[in-house]
């Protein structure tokens, strides 16, 4: 059965969105099958991914559609069942039946044996759907923009994990976003994230235009511009969860049964395609080699045409061609 990993965050504006996007691309290029649920009524997965989707999840959890009727493809390996205002009105039928806290989970059964990972996008509140969500996963990530009122919000969300899951197990990761290393602000709030959650915390995805631009476009980041810091700040993202959560290709899983004329998205424009070859390859560890700050192990991944080197314990990193040198 593939992993169900629910994105939230109860504060919005924190780059969830921006995060399933280019995660789950990234996941999808190195050949794992992957699914998009959302379940935000603003629907700003399918503009992110620039498909435009004749059918939602409100036909599935409200008049019983089958899940695999409205899927969509929106690029190869990766899927969608696409959300729009119509979820504001599902959500009072939903809490008026007894099994309204697993109606997502129960809707997802039937699809979850034919991919790797299902990723849920979350909304920025405490709705029905998001509980759902949280039911639903098997694992939860959490974005965070590095500022006082989204740490505050995090700790309200563990809270409620813990609620909804017994325990913050679920919880496998920390992703600060938007982080600008050229204000004291950010980089003390990094660091206080770091002391109280540890390892949860993964490191930072940069301030980068080209993430706001690309969703702009229908694109994703390795399409937009692929040797941008946001391209290689989620190529990263996407080879250390793709490690601590297991959530490569499984060779044994099933193809996802085809999308019929009806049930498919309008056409992706040409400029959209994905590219052919995956953007992060040559993934891990490098023998004998050690971090110049703390000595633990270095790490590799060549990305977009360049070899960036990195430790998991200090977060050193460095860059540079493939074909050359270029450190950084």
């Amino acid at each position: 059965m593939g992993r169900i990993v629910a994105v939230t965050n109860l504060k919005g504006g924190i780059g969830k969105t921006t995060t399933v996007v280019n995660l789950s691309a990234g996941l999808a290029l190195r050949g794992a099958r992957v699914l998009l649920v959302d379940v935000d009524a603003q629907g700003n997965l399918s503009m992110a991914l620039g498909v435009r989707p004749r059918r939602t999840l409100y036909e599935v959890l409200v008049d019983g559609a089958a899940m695999t009727d409205c899927i969509i493809s929106a690029r190869k390996n990766l899927d969608l069942v696409a959300a729009d205002e119509s979820l504001l009105t599902a959500q009072p039928e939903i809490a008026r039946r007894p099994d309204w806290g697993r109606v997502l989970e129960k809707a997802l059964m039937p699809v979850r044996g034919r991919y790797d990972v299902i990723m849920i996008d979350c909304g920025g509140s405490l709705t029905v759907l998001n509980l759902n969500a949280l039911t639903a996963a098997t694992d939860v990530l959490v974005p965070t923009t590095v500022e006082p009122f989204s740490l505050k919000g995090l700790e309200m969300l563990i809270q409620q994990i813990r609620q909804v899951k017994g325990s913050s197990g679920a919880l496998r990761a920390i992703v600060p976003t938007m982080y600008d290393a050229r204000t004291r602000q950010s980089v003390e709030l990094l660091e206080t994230l770091r002391t109280r959650y540890g390892d949860l915390v993964l490191p930072p995805i940069r301030v980068n235009v080209r993430l706001s631009e690309c969703s702009a476009l229908g694109k994703t980041i390795y399409e937009y511009d692929p040797r941008s810091r946001g391209a290689f700040d989620y190529a990263q993202l996407v080879e250390q969860l793709s490690e601590r959560m297991s959530l490569g290709p499984s060779p044994s899983r099933p193809a996802p049964p085809p999308v019929s004329p009806l049930q498919a998205s309008e056409p992706v424009p040409p400029n959209h395609a994905p590219a052919d070859q995956p953007v992060v390859t040559g993934a891990g560890s490098i023998l004998g080699a050690s971090c110049p700050n703390c000595g633990h192990p270095l790490q590799r991944a060549t990305v977009a045409g360049y070899r960036v080197i990195y430790c998991d314990h200090c977060k050193y990193r460095r860059q540079e061609l493939a074909t050359g040198g270029r450190g950084s």
